[in-house]
């Protein structure tokens, strides 16, 4: 929450006036378009990957903002990240534990007049990383992960200061907050959407 205290002179009178403003870390101002859009799965990810996958995307869409990304049933092979090919795809390599956990690219983007869009987003799951969709605490949570790095599909970027939020920077091994929005999250694409 920002609050802006203006003093105005309006003829011989001093107004004092004071606008609120709901923050929310903006990414992307103009969010991705087309919406809804999908996300594609690599055809190795397991039944209960997809299902986080999916759960993730219901957690975006039951924003307030109505249906904005689903997981496609259509599948793809693709190991190479990120690939500019008109599909928001979701690929897994081992890059290393000195590499993020999740990494969402911009491949397109697009811009009008002085708003810029995502158009193809894709995102890799670095399998470097030991990864649970139980909350198990020797595992990071997949779906706590993934709904964070939808946010940035959809236009957030990264929280620093509210823990609370599902957009936060940082997790920890068996968390599964993140797999519920935050009022910030909701206030975010309430603002870009």
């Amino acid at each position: 929450l920002l609050l802006l205290y203006h003093l105005l002179l309006i003829g011989n009178s001093l107004i004092f006036t004071c606008t609120i403003f709901i923050l929310a870390a903006i990414l992307t101002k103009g969010g991705f378009r087309p919406i809804p859009t999908q996300v594609v799965s690599y055809n190795g990810f397991s039944s209960s990957i997809n299902s986080a996958i999916s759960s993730a995307c219901s957690a975006w869409n039951g924003a307030g903002a109505g249906t904005l990304v689903t997981r496609s049933s259509s599948t793809h092979s693709n190991t190479q990240f990120p690939l500019k090919n008109n599909v928001n795809q979701i690929t897994h390599t081992n890059m290393g534990k000195n590499k993020m956990m999740m990494d969402t690219r911009l491949t397109q983007v697009k811009i009008v007049g002085s708003v810029a869009y995502n158009t193809e987003v894709d995102i890799n799951v670095n399998t470097a990383y030991p990864w649970a969709t139980t909350g198990d605490p020797y595992a990071y949570d997949f779906q706590n992960c993934f709904t964070h790095e939808l946010g940035h599909l959809l236009g957030l970027n990264d929280e620093n200061s509210k823990s609370d939020s599902t957009m936060y920077s940082i997790t920890a091994l068996g968390e599964t907050k993140k797999r519920t929005l935050a009022q910030d999250d909701k206030n975010g694409i309430g603002v870009i959407y």
